[in-house]
């Protein structure tokens, strides 16, 4: 019995000392679980922002999109307006060099006239 007793004891201090092992793995586990679920809450919210990042980007490209095809739209009217106005310049001119021709023959005709008159 006092041998059954010692056994007992020896197996006993055995099991409290494999307990206390098994404790201490499980508190590094569950060290490890706390900081593995904080990293993961970490990257979740990190991920959260990225995505809230690249709409905010997607939105300001899409706005300068539009403020690019509007700027691009007013140049093509304006070159489109400028075309036509340098057509009209061109018309104008021809027609100013046609009615200063006219206004030279008229001119012309007048002094003969004038001279017609004055000459004996």
């Amino acid at each position: 019995q006092v041998q059954d007793m010692a056994t007992l004891r020896a197996e006993l201090a055995q099991a409290q000392q494999e307990k206390a092992r098994q404790e201490e793995k499980i508190a590094a586990y569950e060290e490890e679980r706390h900081q593995l679920r904080w990293e993961l809450r970490k990257l979740q919210g990190s991920q959260e922002q990225n995505k809230q990042e690249a709409h905010s980007l997607q939105e300001r490209l899409q706005e300068m999109s539009s403020r690019a095809q509007h700027w691009q739209q007013l140049h093509w009217d304006s070159e489109r307006a400028l075309a036509m106005r340098e057509e009209e310049l061109v018309v104008c001119k021809v027609e100013l060099a046609f009615l200063k021709e006219e206004l030279s023959k008229a001119t012309e005709q007048v002094q003969d006239r004038q001279r017609q008159h004055h000459s004996p």
